[in-house]
C-alpha cells in the first residue's frame, strides 16, 4: 500500500508533471457533454476524445450457452455464438457503439470478425490479460484498442506495475484510453490520487447500489475529468428477480451475486417501493426499464454497460433510453415553465412570511 504522506499524484503534481493539475474544478455532478443522433445519446468519456453511446454492450455471455474450454476460460456453443453475434449486430444498428469483450469468454476473435467493415464506428473495450503479449494480440485483431482496463481491489505494487504497462502501450499508440474497474469506493478514490493519466473508471452504479452517490469519490472524479462508466446497472441482474412484470423465464446470470439472499432482505422492500414509484408514472414499464432509466438520467455518467443475452433485453434497454429522453424533455419543460412563473411573480410566489427565503436564495 502506498503511503498517504506523498502519493504518486502529489509528487507528479508538485513536479508539474500531472496532466491538468492546475485546471479549475467543475461543479460537482456537472453534466458531461452529449449529443443525440437517431435514437441514441452519445456522451464524451471524461477528458478523452471518445464519444460513447449511453447504452453499451456488456462482455458477459449467456451461461446457458457456455462450455468450459480451459481452466478459468469458457467459450460459446456455435448456436450461442451465432445468437450473440446477431444481438450485437442489432445493437450496432440501434446506435450502440461500445462493445466490451472478455478474453476469458473467448470473445476476442468473434468480436474482431463482427466489427470488420465498421471498425471506425465501434469502440472496443477490453479487460483481462494486461500483459505485453495480450495487448499486442488485441492490437493485431482490432488494429488498436479504444479502452483497456484491469480489475483491482487495491492500488498496490502489482496494480501500479500493470498501470505502467498500460500507460506505455497508450504512449505507443496501441490504446486510446486506459482505466480500471473496481467495486470498492476507497480504491476508486485511491486510483484518482495515484494513477497518473487515468482516463476512466468502471464502477457499480444502479438504483439500489448508488450508495449516496459515492459522495467522496464522484466529486473528485468530476473535478479531474475522469470518465465514469456504470457497470451492473441492474445490480448483477438482481432487479430482474424483483421485477413483478419480468417476462416468464427471465433470470439473472449468477444466483450467488443476487440481492435477494438472506443477508440483504431487509433493504429489498424499500428498494422495490422506490422503483415502483417510477413504475406508477409509467404503468407499461418494467422494473428493469425503470432502473435503467434511473442510470441513464445521471448526467455525470458517460455510459451504462450491461449484458444482453437475447433480442428482447436489447429492445427493452433501448426503449428505456427513449423513455428517458422523453421524460427528460417533459421534466425540463415543466421546470422551465416553473422558472418563468417564478420570475414573473418575483417574491409573491411565496407566502408573505416565507419571502425572506426568496431574498436569501437570490443573494
Amino acid at each position: 500500500m502506498l503511503h498517504d504522506a506523498l502519493s504518486r499524484r502529489s509528487f507528479l503534481a508538485a513536479a508539474g508533471l500531472w496532466p491538468g493539475c492546475v485546471a479549475s474544478p467543475p461543479p460537482a455532478f456537472a453534466s458531461v457533454p452529449e449529443y443525440r443522433r437517431g435514437g441514441m445519446v452519445y456522451r464524451r468519456l471524461g477528458h478523452t476524445d471518445l464519444w460513447v453511446s449511453l447504452l453499451s454492450f456488456g462482455s458477459h455471455t449467456d451461461p446457458a450457452d457456455r462450455v468450459k474450454v480451459a481452466p478459468g476460460k469458457t467459450a460459446l456453443t456455435p448456436q450461442g455464438q451465432t445468437r450473440r453475434d446477431r444481438i450485437i449486430t442489432h445493437a450496432f444498428d440501434l446506435g450502440v457503439n461500445l462493445l466490451d469483450v472478455y478474453e476469458t469468454e473467448s470473445q476476442l476473435e468473434p468480436a474482431a470478425r463482427l466489427v470488420q467493415g465498421r471498425r471506425d464506428k465501434v469502440l472496443i473495450s477490453l479487460a483481462h490479460d494486461v500483459t505485453n503479449q495480450g495487448i499486442d494480440r488485441a492490437c493485431r485483431l482490432f488494429g488498436h484498442v479504444d479502452l483497456y482496463r484491469f480489475h483491482t481491489a487495491d492500488i498496490d505494487g502489482p496494480a501500479l506495475e500493470t498501470w505502467d504497462r498500460l500507460r506505455k502501450a497508450q504512449q505507443a499508440g496501441k490504446i486510446r484510453a486506459i482505466g480500471i474497474a473496481t467495486h470498492i469506493e476507497r480504491t476508486m478514490s485511491l486510483a484518482l490520487q495515484e494513477l497518473e493519466g487515468l482516463d476512466y473508471l468502471f464502477f457499480p452504479y444502479n438504483f439500489i447500489h448508488a450508495r449516496a452517490d459515492y459522495s467522496l469519490f464522484l466529486p473528485q472524479a468530476l473535478r479531474q475529468g475522469v470518465g465514469l462508466i456504470a457497470m451492473k446497472p441492474l445490480a448483477s441482474g438482481s432487479i430482474v428477480k424483483l421485477d413483478p412484470r419480468a417476462r416468464s423465464g427471465a433470470a439473472p446470470e449468477r444466483e450467488h451475486l443476487q440481492l435477494w439472499q438472506r443477508r440483504n432482505r431487509p433493504i429489498l422492500p424499500a428498494a422495490v417501493a422506490e422503483l415502483t414509484k417510477t413504475l406508477d408514472r409509467l404503468p407499461d414499464e418494467t422494473l428493469c426499464q425503470a432502473a435503467l432509466r434511473f442510470v441513464y438520467s445521471r448526467p455525470f455518467l458517460a455510459t451504462a454497460i450491461t449484458g444482453m443475452f437475447d433480442d428482447q433485453w436489447l429492445e427493452e434497454n433501448h426503449q428505456a433510453l427513449a423513455r428517458y429522453q422523453q421524460m427528460r424533455a417533459e421534466e425540463r419543460a415543466a421546470l422551465d415553465a416553473a422558472s418563468r412563473l417564478a420570475r414573473r411573480l418575483g417574491a409573491r410566489w411565496l407566502p408573505e412570511h416565507y419571502r425572506w427565503l426568496e431574498e436569501q436564495w437570490r443573494a
